[in-house]
């Protein structure tokens, strides 16, 4: 068995119904790497069909998933929604945690690319941590979580993909070429060991860990409220210090490559 499998009570994949390609896709990487995963079928926050086709999803999803999803005036629910829904199947996910008591869980999605060496990396890493608690683990970030191979000095190969597509003006560079980070000064993501460090803030959700207290606490702050996306959620949280929040530093586990055009199905 992996020590993923050892570690983790159960590792999900979020994928949409129609988009079985990508889960086979994901899932032969894990499958290499003998690690078992499972596909979660994500809440589905798409409305094709204008905003008032978004307003009675909307309404389904607060009737069955017993969520609030408050909106402003002039909120355009084609975006407010499908942020939603990864909200909403988060929630799904951390209540079935709490309900049958599991004492880690990892959460990914299904564009996400596994480092070279990622079992070894994985297993010094939780070695590191031992017994120490914490609420939430990335495996794979952006933001302020971690300070290795990433610099403002020309000292790595590649300038970020935010300098690439325009997103970010300040220019800084980074050893991988699809690491989302942005510097962060070792006062701020202070080491928790060698591999693990303290986090100012991560953005992205695309493959990270909750421990059962973890679960219980961020279930506590969002209270049921789905208006919002669950990144930025977790974002406000840790700058809060509301929550333990480690990452693997550098990332093992990377999104996909912004600098082709980035395809997703939650707009921004």
């Amino acid at each position: 068995m992996s020590i993923f499998n050892k570690y983790f009570k159960k590792i999900f994949v979020i994928n949409l119904y129609d988009n079985e390609e990508r889960w086979k896709q994901v899932e032969k990487q894990f499958k290499n790497r003998k690690i078992k995963v499972e596909r979660f079928i994500a809440v589905d926050g798409r409305c094709k069909k204008g905003e008032k086709d978004c307003l009675q999803k909307l309404k389904t999803f607060e009737l069955t998933y017993n969520v609030k999803i408050p909106i402003k005036k002039k909120s355009k629910l084609s975006k407010i929604l499908p942020a939603a829904s990864l909200t909403i199947g988060t929630i799904l996910l951390l209540r079935a945690m709490v309900k049958n008591k599991w004492k880690h869980i990892l959460i990914c999605e299904d564009d996400i690319l596994l480092s070279r060496g990622i079992t070894n990396k994985f297993e010094k890493g939780i070695k590191e941590i031992g017994k120490k608690k914490w609420d939430l683990l990335y495996l794979g970030a952006g933001g302020e979580c971690g300070y290795k191979d990433i610099s403002w000095d020309k000292k790595y190969k590649y300038k970020s993909p935010w300098n690439d597509n325009g997103s970010l003006d300040d220019v800084f560079y980074v050893k991988h070429i699809n690491d989302l980070r942005v510097p962060c000064d070792i006062e701020e993501c202070p080491p928790f060991s060698d591999n693990i460090s303290n986090v100012n803030f991560c953005g992205g959700t695309w493959c990270y860990a909750y421990s059962l207290s973890g679960a219980k606490k961020v279930l506590k702050l969002i209270d049921n409220n789905a208006n919002n996306h669950i990144d930025q959620i977790l974002m406000k949280a840790t700058q809060k210090n509301k929550i333990k929040v480690l990452a693997f530093d550098p990332p093992i586990v990377w999104h996909e490559n912004l600098r082709d055009g980035r395809k997703t199905d939650i707009p921004w």
